[in-house]
Parts: structure tokens; sequence; C-alpha cells
């Protein structure tokens, strides 16, 4: 059998090269194309304890290194099935070996929707046993295992890396109608929606930080040129300046 053959384009090398990958990060990385080399389609990934024992790394490392990664577009990850998907990846280069004549591909089509019909049905079904049938413990044992509590999500983030988090919401509750004491006791609890507060408002914190990285990486080098070019003239403004009064000085002590 043939090895797999994983297409590396030199945009996407160049773009390695740039982004400076940590140890970790460039390993899960490595992981997650061989998971996922032409990111046509999102995937459930392993449960964390299964990855950070395959990689060698700790829990805090690695939800640093996927964070990096959603950071620079390399993965999308979605919180809540903890699917990814490869941003980078070339899945028309698969589908164009595959050499589909077009009416192959309307069979798929048609198979398709009469599927989807299928599960659409399928699940109503499942929807309606579960409310007649089923508890509620039943329905939690089903979904997947993620961090559900605050104080397990806390203790995957560095120290720093939680004073930001944390600095980051406070700023952020300043402007409530009712304020808030203690910010860790209100971030372990649920919104008015249901969701976990550290959830929704670590998601915001992520995308904060995406966002300060972009506009560091769009200052215009024209700019920081131009303003090194002014303190080169004021030095030298100030240089002159300091031999004329020397000078001057000299002068008047000669005279006397």
């Amino acid at each position: 059998m043939m090895g797999k053959f994983y297409p590396l384009t030199p945009e996407m090398s160049q773009k390695l090269r740039k982004s400076k990958l940590t140890k970790h990060e460039m390993a899960l990385w490595l992981y997650l194309i061989e998971k996922d080399p032409f990111g046509d389609r999102y995937w459930q990934l392993p449960s964390t304890l299964e990855i950070t024992t395959e990689l060698e790394m700790s829990k805090a490392s690695y939800f640093r290194a996927r964070a990096r990664l959603q950071e620079l577009e390399l993965f999308d990850f979605q919180e809540q099935r903890v699917d990814c998907r490869n941003l980078t990846g070339v899945s028309k280069m698969r589908l164009e070996s595959q050499n589909l004549d077009s009416e192959s591909q309307k069979c798929d089509s048609q198979s398709q929707k009469r599927d989807s019909k299928s599960q659409k049905r399928d699940s109503k079904s499942q929807k309606r046993e579960k409310r007649t049938s089923k508890p509620a413990s039943d329905k939690d044992s089903s979904t997947p295992q993620t961090i559900q509590t605050y104080s397990d999500f806390i203790q995957t983030l560095s120290e720093e890396e939680r004073a930001n988090f944390l600095n980051f919401c406070q700023e952020k509750t300043k402007n409530l109608s009712q304020q808030v004491n203690d910010i860790e006791a209100w971030l372990a609890h649920k919104n008015k929606a249901g969701k976990n507060r550290w959830e929704v408002y670590y998601e915001k914190y992520l995308a904060s930080k995406q966002a300060q990285a972009k506009k560091a990486a769009t200052k215009n080098p024209l700019d920081e040129f131009r303003r090194e070019l002014e303190e080169r003239q004021q030095r030298a403004q100030r240089a002159w300046e300091e031999s004329q009064r020397q000078n001057r000085a000299k002068n008047t002590g000669g005279a006397t």
C-alpha cells in the first residue's frame, strides 16, 4: 500500500517560517496535519488526555498551542464538539485525483439528499424517543468529554495567561449594571442563556488577542522608517547645538 502524501504549498511553508511556532505548537500542528491533511471537513478530536499523552505535553501547553494555531488561522476548533478542521488543506487536489465524471457526481448528490432526508427522519424519531423514555442523565452521558467547570478550565492556563484573562474580564464587566466584586465566582456561574460565563468570555479574550496580533502585523514599515529618520535628525540637531555651545565657550574663554 502506498504511503500517504501530504502536499505542502510554498505559501504554507513561508507562513510556518514566519509564525515561528514553538516546539509544542509545531508538534500539535504536525499531529493534526497527519489526521486531516486536506481540510475538507470538520472532524472530532480525540480526548485531551489522549493527545497530551501522545505528544508528551501538559494540558496547559496543549491548550496554549491550540489557541496559537487558531490565532494563526492554521486550524479552526469548534469548542462545543471539540471538532477541528485544517484551514490550509488542499481538498481540490484530492477531488481532482479521484477523476469523477459528471454522472457519478450527480448520483452521489442524489444519494446524499436521500441520506439527508433519512437522517432527518431518524433524528426526529430519536428526539421523540428521548423526550418520552430517556432521563436527562442518559443525555448527559452521551456528550463528548470536555471541560465542564471553571476550576478545571482555569487550571489549564499558565499564571500569566490566567492573570491576563482575569484582567480582560475585569475590564469587560466594568460597565455592567450590577458591580462584579468576585470576578472568578461570577465566571464560574452560567449566564441568562444557560452558557458558562467563562467559556463565553474566554472566546472573547482569544478573539481580542487575535485582533491585537493582526493589528500589530499591519504596521506600516514606511511609518517606522520615518519615525527612525526623525529621531536621527533630532539627535543630529542636538549634537550640532552642543558643538556650537562648546565652541562659543572656548572663544569666550580665549578672549578673557
